[in-house]
């Protein structure tokens, strides 16, 4: 080992540990107390393509676009007491309407970008039980979500991926339909195909918020989250062929931070679902979700009805090089009759 490599390990050493220190999930900041400042509907749909309610791999030839109506109740409700002794149960938002229009580009064989845009209305009690009079407002913008994926390994069967997030703090935060600053994700996803078509997908990573919200005595911070689904071909029905008709089924949840007596939510959802690939191009989905808990982000239920564009590229084969022709030069020679 040379002096030059031997003098570099102590700051190698204090580098990698600073990053260690960096990235752990309990942060010191003093959480910020603005209870609306937080997105109840936990979607996480990549834009441009209609699948499980997650990032599950699904192949992107070329572009994508998609639109989604959502239905979602009581994706935030607390106990009595959350405010304070003598604060009631209370629904902050109870209903709420959702209009999605997402987009996907393909960058060349591996790589997707992609963007979704969200607008709701809504109706709920907003912080009436903490005595804020200010009323819920009824339409309302969401946090514009960019999101990049990268194939690690494999093909259009099986593969594995990165995935990595970024929600941009523009929507309205008075009114739990976004978050109080950014947010940033990455996570691994594993997708295969099995026989007689069954696709499996899952995916886990962290979530990251640039701040910590306190909602009475609960912290919405950073997370671990992760989602495992299945979907299964149906056979032909009428004149369907058996390829077009899909049953999915999921489960997706996270798994909130704790930071000194604070905890932050868990949410867990369950859901099924059925796509019909009408065209080539053209899916339709429609999925209902069940929370599985009382936390904030487990709605009570959820109905989505999803379409997306998805032209298809065929890709052609690797091309071998011809074999060589023999050539008059390469003729053997004619024996001598002499």
């Amino acid at each position: 080992m040379t002096h030059r490599s031997a003098a570099a390990l102590p700051s190698s050493r204090a580098l990698v540990c600073a990053m260690v220190v960096a990235a752990g999930p309990a942060r010191a900041d003093t959480p910020r107390d603005t209870p609306t400042a937080i997105e109840v509907d936990r979607d996480a749909a990549p834009g441009g393509r209609v699948g499980f309610g997650f990032d599950g791999g699904e192949p992107v030839d070329a572009w994508g676009a998609s639109l989604s109506l959502g239905w979602l109740e009581r994706p935030i409700q607390l106990p009595a007491g959350t405010f304070g002794g003598g604060s009631p149960a209370t629904l902050p938002v109870r209903r709420r309407e959702a209009l999605s229009l997402g987009g996907a580009l393909a960058v060349g064989d591996r790589v997707v970008v992609d963007a979704v845009l969200r607008g709701s209305h809504q109706v709920g009690d907003r912080l009436t039980a903490a005595g804020n009079p200010d009323r819920l407002a009824r339409y309302v913008l969401h946090d514009l979500r960019l999101g990049a994926r990268i194939q690690l390994a494999g093909d259009r069967d099986r593969s594995a991926a990165l995935r990595g997030e970024l929600t941009l703090p523009s929507g309205d935060d008075a009114h739990f339909a976004g978050d109080a600053a950014w947010t940033a994700a990455w996570s691994l996803i594993g997708r295969a195909t099995l026989p007689h078509g069954i696709v499996v997908a899952a995916t886990a990573g962290i979530r990251l918020h640039g701040a910590e919200v306190a909602v009475g005595d609960r912290l919405v911070g950073d997370e671990l989250f992760g989602a495992l689904g299945a979907a299964v071909p149906l056979p032909a029905i009428g004149p369907l062929s058996a390829d077009r008709v899909t049953i999915s089924a999921e489960l997706l949840a996270a798994l909130g931070d704790h930071v000194g007596d604070a905890a932050g939510p868990s949410p867990a959802e369950a859901r099924i679902g059925a796509l019909v690939r009408a065209l080539p191009e053209l899916t339709a989905g429609v999925h209902a979700g069940f929370g599985l808990d009382d936390q904030i982000g487990a709605p009570r239920f959820r109905a989505l009805v999803e379409l997306a564009w998805t032209p298809r590229v065929t890709r052609p084969a690797p091309s071998t090089p011809p074999s060589p022709t023999p050539s008059d030069d390469d003729e053997p020679d004619e024996p001598d009759e002499r």
